[in-house]
């Protein structure tokens, strides 16, 4: 039996929301063992600004396990089981809205959202939004997510074109040699540049980012079980298994081992990777 959320149920703990007439929010942390987490439908429409922690979602174009900023987008009546790496980990949630139309829970690599969302999250933590304010951003979300207004709802603080391609480069790369002077040249600004302004939309510096996002695509490889430790390794980035093992220990919390044990012991997670990713050749 699938468990029900209302508005303000989530698997987490934390400071009492606020509400606005159309959206409520909270910023929480995770409180419950990961495998306490059941697959749960949520009634209404949330997003998931995931803070701190490895978060493991169902949700399109999300990685097997994160921990690079990241925006989930559920509309109402999403079905699924997304938890923390060992139930640790901070989130904002935002329920509410208009969402009609939206069909499938997704991850949103949109630079927009993301800043919007954190903007949030830091306010929301200092107490300095107003209801006005809240409200007013979480429209913002929701029109990010809509192809048809998301253009007629942005202002001029959205990010440059340059840093979206330099996003988006890096999330979709598979070159394990993939530098941070590679992107720069990519973008056509220099790397310190690129850092203030990487820094200013997404909070880490784009080194931050490509090793989370190798570290994700080794968790992905290691989940599959198609490659060697070693292969994983070579494949994405690092210079040996040693080299992995320690950062994914150091990230994660677990050995690449424990990992694809974990993964092995549930075939829908193992399935939904082999589904997403390529083998490594």
């Amino acid at each position: 039996m699938v468990i029900r959320r209302t508005r303000t149920e989530f698997w987490g703990a934390g400071p009492q929301g606020r509400e606005t007439p159309g959206f409520s929010f909270h910023l929480l942390a995770a409180n419950p063992p990961e495998d306490e987490v059941q697959t749960h439908m949520h009634e209404e429409a949330h997003f998931v600004l995931v803070l701190s922690g490895a978060y493991m979602s169902s949700a399109r174009h999300a990685p097997a396990m994160s921990n690079t900023p990241l925006l989930i987008f559920n509309p109402a009546g999403t079905t699924h089981r997304d938890r923390f790496l060992g139930g640790r980990g901070r989130f904002l949630a935002i329920s509410g809205g208009d969402a009609a139309g939206f069909g499938f829970a997704t991850s949103l690599r949109d630079l927009y959202a993301l800043q919007v969302a954190t903007r949030i999250a830091a306010d929301f933590q200092r107490k300095n939004l107003s209801q006005l304010q809240l409200e007013g951003g979480a429209q913002q979300l929701l029109a990010a997510c809509s192809p048809l207004t998301s253009d007629e709802s942005r202002h001029a603080s959205q990010p440059p074109v340059w840093l979206k391609q330099a996003f988006e480069m890096i999330f979709t790369s598979d070159d394990p040699g993939l530098s941070v002077a590679d992107v720069a040249a990519f973008a056509g600004v220099h790397p310190v540049h690129l850092a203030r302004v990487f820094r200013r939309y997404l909070h880490c510096s784009p080194g931050d980012y490509l090793r989370g996002r190798r570290l994700e695509r080794a968790a992905a490889v290691i989940g599959t079980a198609t490659a060697s430790l070693a292969d994983a390794a070579f494949a994405t980035g690092f210079v040996d298994q040693a080299h992995l093992t320690r950062s994914f220990r150091q990230t994660f919390g677990l050995t690449p081992g424990a990992w694809r044990a974990r993964v092995q012991g549930r075939p829908d997670e193992q399935g939904r990777m082999l589904r997403r990713y390529k083998p490594v050749r």
